[in-house]
């Protein structure tokens, strides 16, 4: 099987180290300090800062996917961590003024604005809400988060005699054994219960630290700011709300009544949250794969990408 050719690097050095502050900030400063003198340089400019992004979204991406997927694995970690506490506090400063330099140029006008007007609002946004303030408060909110997946990724239940994940317990709410769904699903509940008084302050914590960031940024609420921050350009939260009203006008009424025909279906005196994901037949679940074949499966999605 034939792969497509990477595409090579014109402007980010072959040798060049995300993980490295220096460097990154040194090819940062290069952009921040080239000329600027027309249309054509200002487009080339702009090329190659997309390149440096591509490249250090591309590492922070792995890095946070590695840590993720392996929230036992402290070298993953530390690995996210470094690049988190080290180099994106450098970077964010830097991101702001190249953003600002981007809008600033009297040249902007000159490229061709269709292409580019959706990079225009984006930036807009940004330079808007940046603070430096917040660059230390942002890299506490991800090492809370982080601390949050470590505690979600380390919950096992131990059921029908072997350990499981919580996203493993699920496949037992489809068996048509009920008794054996309800104790699946009451195990799982425990066990996410098991670390409430572990999870709840870092709630808390994170409420506090959004709060000062949306109010540095000189907004009365979070909502508000991370509605900027997010890019939602098209809706407005009190479009939200109201499509929450025509939902549970429209579509809860819907719900309730396939949820009645499910309990009739199963035969049951109340239908319980173990009994959402059953069959209403009564038919065994799909069983698609093994377990022993998930690594092909990865495997061959990878290929399928690349």
């Amino acid at each position: 099987m034939q792969t497509a050719a990477l595409p090579t690097r014109r402007f980010v050095p072959p040798d060049f180290n995300p993980a490295d502050a220096g460097q990154v900030t040194a090819v940062y400063q290069s952009l921040l300090d080239r000329p600027l003198a027309s249309a054509t340089e200002l487009e080339h400019w702009l090329t190659d800062a997309s390149e440096l992004f591509s490249v250090l979204d591309e590492y922070s991406n792995r890095r946070y996917i590695d840590k993720s997927c392996h929230t036992d694995n402290a070298e993953f970690e530390a690995r996210f961590m470094q690049f988190v506490e080290e180099v994106e506090p450098k970077i964010k400063p830097l991101f702001f003024k190249l953003q600002s330099r981007y809008l600033e140029s009297p040249f902007r006008g000159q490229l061709d604005r269709n292409r580019l007007s959706q990079l225009d609002r984006r930036w807009l946004a940004d330079v808007e809400i940046f603070r430096q303030e917040n660059v230390p408060l942002e890299t506490e909110v991800t090492r809370l988060t982080t601390d949050y997946d470590k505690i979600c990724g380390a919950m096992m239940v131990h059921f029908d005699g072997a350990d499981h994940t919580l996203q493993q317990m699920g496949r037992f709410q489809e068996r048509t054994d009920r008794d054996l769904r309800r104790r699946a699903w009451e195990a799982s509940t425990q066990r996410t219960l098991a670390d409430r008084d572990r999870i709840e302050p870092i709630f808390d914590q994170l409420l506090a630290l959004r709060s000062r960031i949306a109010k540095n940024a000189g907004f009365d609420n979070y909502r508000s700011f991370v509605w900027k921050a997010y890019k939602r350009f098209d809706y407005t939260p009190a479009q939200c709300l109201e499509f929450a009203d025509a939902i549970a006008e429209t579509c809860v009424p819907v719900v309730s009544e396939l949820h009645q025909q499910r309990k009739q279906a199963l035969r049951l005196d109340a239908l319980r949250p173990w009994d959402a994901n059953v069959d209403p037949k009564g038919r065994p679940p799909l069983e698609p794969f093994k377990q022993d074949e998930i690594p092909q499966f990865v495997a061959r999605t990878k290929q399928v990408f690349d």
